[in-house]
């Protein structure tokens, strides 16, 4: 009896040690393997975090310069003075929603000095800004005080989140209105998951009011991480920066524990809801330029799953190690079959170390695609188009103005010698005097109905044009300009009559953007000469517009049709052969640019001939 209690004991004794042993030898593979993993998810989310605070960082910066620069634009202010001028405000909304399509932005419009909008790239649409009072609005206010604004907040007719820029407009020294740009946030956050391989973790931005205005995430969005101030709340109702929505907090608690090492700037959160519970490693940093803090919150089901493998790997790493000492300890006298036990463990732990070398070079692998990918994303930021390259359109409008006084200041001379006859009842040359006035009428009619018909909105619809036509539509709105520059406008049409199949209105376009620019490119030559040539080849019809100007330098003439491009100082908005281009390979053709062997530059356009049955 006593022999057996003693062994009972024994054997108590020994289980004892042995589950103790196991806890211990599971708690220190999982804090050594953990506070590992721990550190490689640090490393991997400040990466990614540092690229996501430069992309913003860099779309935000992309669209920063835009109303300073159209602020500039002469159609702005007078549309702000003159705001009567229907024909202004019509020019001024297609030319902002020219400008939105071009760099994408959600909208551009034009505040007057009473904050009421008077012009928005939105002009055709039910939620149009029109009309809108924005006095409330606190970029409006800053920017009327004279510089830059920014600001976030969601919109009120399209209840969507946008970040805003807004600059003064300036007229003879005075602040008449204000300029406004609005970027959707929603396409920030589509754009950069898209170019994300993973999604194992998310992001939030909070802004200084404390709440989460952006997030790739929807039902993270306008909440608080934490409850808000009373005061904080007070101010965000009075901007009414969220409209109507309610504002509440996430349900985050704090669930860091002794497996995360203390030197990194991280903590693990649980996000609660109705339906899930989520566990994060979150990272935070502040983005200076907006005064916002992001957050990533990488998901810790990786660990979790490491963490049960290291629970299984420790757990049977030790029951190994305590079943060979028993096994040792039994079969002391068995040399041979001990050894053949030890020789199946060493080829047991080979494998184990295979596979956990085999996982290794997969995650350097993994590792490595991910840096590239990386490399790939901090490439295609560098490309992004320049934002600080806009510039005005609108260099034909001294050629009219020339072209039009001078019938004006006919009109009102035959008006005054009319009245005079008319006192002397010299009937007859009233008579003459009124038939001047109506031809001085007519041609005043000629002009303006040229550049209404250049100006129009074009319809969109493809239909048979008629090249010769077109060109000639194209000579009379540039004459004018021609003239002013002694440029000497030269035609050599086709024998025949040829059409082609596509937007009327956007072909004038096209020829009277080339023309305008080749007219600009001879101002520095003595002899200005532009040659237009039309003919036909393999079923297609070529147009040649040739100037005798110094060319286009060899570094700039593969980029002249990319959009902001341009060759001219402090003037235009390098967006017009860009467009051009994309008109002509609408209509299935093609745009080129070469120098001519004789000197100038050649732009010359190619399309299908359709046949006219």
């Amino acid at each position: 009896m006593a022999f057996n209690s003693k062994s009972t004991n024994k054997n108590y004794i020994l289980s004892t040690l042995v589950v103790i042993g196991l806890l211990l030898a599971i708690e220190l593979t999982q804090v050594i393997g953990l506070r590992h993993a721990y550190q490689q998810m640090h490393q991997q989310s400040s990466q990614q975090l540092a690229s996501l605070v430069s992309y913003i960082e860099n779309i935000l910066g992309r669209f920063e310069k835009i109303p300073e620069v159209l602020s500039k634009h002469p159609l702005l202010a007078q549309v702000l003075t003159s705001p009567d001028d229907q024909s202004n405000v019509i020019r001024l909304n297609q030319l902002l929603a020219e400008i939105r399509t071009m760099t994408q932005a959600s909208d551009i419009y034009l505040i007057n000095s009473a904050g009421i909008t008077v012009s928005a790239s939105n002009y055709q649409l039910d939620t149009s800004f029109i009309g809108m009072d924005f006095t409330f609005r606190p970029y409006f206010q800053q920017a009327m005080q004279g510089g830059l604004s920014r600001y976030y907040a969601v919109g009120l007719s399209s209840a969507k989140r946008g970040f805003y820029y807004a600059y003064p407009v300036i007229a003879q020294g005075d602040i008449v209105g204000v300029i406004a740009l609005k970027i959707s946030i929603a396409q920030i956050e589509q754009q950069y998951k898209k170019t994300l391989l993973t999604d194992s973790f998310n992001f939030l931005i909070v802004a200084p009011d404390d709440v989460v205005f952006i997030s790739d995430r929807e039902e993270w969005r306008l909440k608080t991480i934490g409850e808000l101030s009373a005061s904080k709340r007070a101010k965000i109702i009075a901007a009414k920066r969220y409209t109507d929505k309610s504002i509440t907090a996430l349900n985050v608690s704090d669930i860091s524990n002794h497996y995360l090492p203390k030197g990194l700037d991280s903590k693990l959160l649980q996000i609660s809801s109705k339906h899930k519970q989520e566990q994060v490693f979150a990272m935070q940093t502040l983005m200076k330029a907006a005064n916002w803090q992001v957050h990533l919150w990488s998901s810790l089901a990786p660990i979790k799953k490491q963490r049960a493998l290291l629970i299984i790997l420790s757990a049977c790493g030790y029951l190994l190690v305590v079943f060979l000492l028993l096994f040792a300890n039994e079969r002391l006298k068995n040399a041979r079959r001990l050894k053949q036990s030890q020789q199946l463990l060493e080829q047991k732990v080979k494998e184990r170390t295979a596979d956990l070398s085999a996982s290794n070079v997969k995650l350097l692998e993994e590792i490595a695609q991910r840096k590239q990918a990386q490399t790939q994303v901090e490439k295609m930021q560098e490309e992004l188009i320049q934002s600080e390259k806009l510039a005005v359109i609108g260099s034909m409008s001294a050629g009219i103005n020339h072209e039009i006084n001078q019938p004006l200041t006919a009109l009102r001379s035959y008006s005054e010698n009319a009245l005079a006859y008319q006192e002397r009842n010299m009937t007859d040359k009233v008579k003459k005097n009124l038939t001047l006035i109506v031809g001085l009428v007519d041609r005043l009619s000629d002009i303006v109905s040229q550049f209404n018909s250049f100006s129009k909105k074009s319809t969109g619809v493809a239909s048979l044009v008629n090249v010769h036509a077109s060109i000639m539509a194209a000579l009379s709105i540039v004459k004018h300009q021609a003239k002013t520059a002694s440029v000497k406008l030269t035609l050599a049409p086709c024998s025949e009559e040829l059409h082609i199949f596509g937007d009327a209105v956007r072909f004038e376009q096209v020829l009277v953007n080339l023309l305008s620019n080749a007219i600009q490119a001879l101002s520095e030559q003595e002899d200005k000469q532009v040659t237009i040539s039309t003919y036909e080849n393999n079923a297609l019809v070529f147009i040649e517009i040739r100037d005798n100007g110094p060319g286009i330098l060899a570094d700039n003439i593969d980029r002249i049709f990319e959009a902001f491009f341009t060759t001219k100082e402090n003037f235009g908005l390098g967006l017009g052969l860009s467009i051009s281009h994309r008109i002509i390979e609408s209509m299935q053709g093609q745009l080129k640019v070469s120098n001519h062997q004789e000197g100038g530059a050649v732009f010359t356009i190619s399309l299908p001939i359709k046949q006219v049955l």
